[in-house]
């Protein structure tokens, strides 16, 4: 990717996710966080997304389709389980969907689905990897008229309450 798309993406991600979290009461955390993210993220031309890093949990805000300002927010967690990517969404701390995939060329496609009002809704995520931290996602489902965007920020090891792998080892 180069240095103009790159920046393109970034910025993209960014001022996507400050519309998400415009009428969040408790936003200043996360966009404190995306902030910080977008401000020192460089392109590394060495990361190849595969099957074993794209797995992780990941901060997600959306925006719904086909509905004027109705976002979201959630969280996503990507297992790899016998060779393959299985995802679980868990949206405004109550709504379920489980997904599965794979990855093509960079990019993470997984076929979501969920139940509503005692109906089962299926969908289609595309997820681009700007960073390793930085994804960048667009997603339909069947009864949709438009597309509709995701954007995460994969969480730290950190923020995931586990111990980091220097915690391990000294210089001793």
């Amino acid at each position: 990717m180069n240095e103009q798309i790159f920046q393109q993406n970034l910025t993209y991600w960014y001022k996507k996710s400050k519309v998400a979290l415009k009428y969040r009461e408790d936003k200043d955390r996360e966009l404190h966080k995306r902030k910080e993210l977008y401000q020192y993220a460089e392109p590394n031309p060495d990361f190849n997304l595969s099957m074993v890093n794209v797995c992780g949990v990941y901060e997600v805000v959306g925006g719904n389709p086909d509905v004027k300002d109705s976002f979201y927010t959630g969280l996503l967690h990507i297992d790899l389980i016998s060779n393959q990517i299985e995802a679980h969404w868990l949206i405004e701390g109550s709504q379920t969907q489980t997904g599965y995939g794979f990855v093509f060329n960079d990019t993470l496609v997984l076929h979501f689905n969920y139940w509503a009002e005692e109906e089962l809704f299926n969908g289609i995520v595309a997820y681009q990897f700007v960073t390793p931290e930085i994804v960048i996602g667009k997603w339909t489902e069947e009864i949709a008229l438009e597309n509709a965007f995701e954007m995460c920020r994969k969480l730290s090891p950190n923020e995931l309450g586990e111990a980091h792998p220097e915690d391990f080892f000294s210089a001793n």
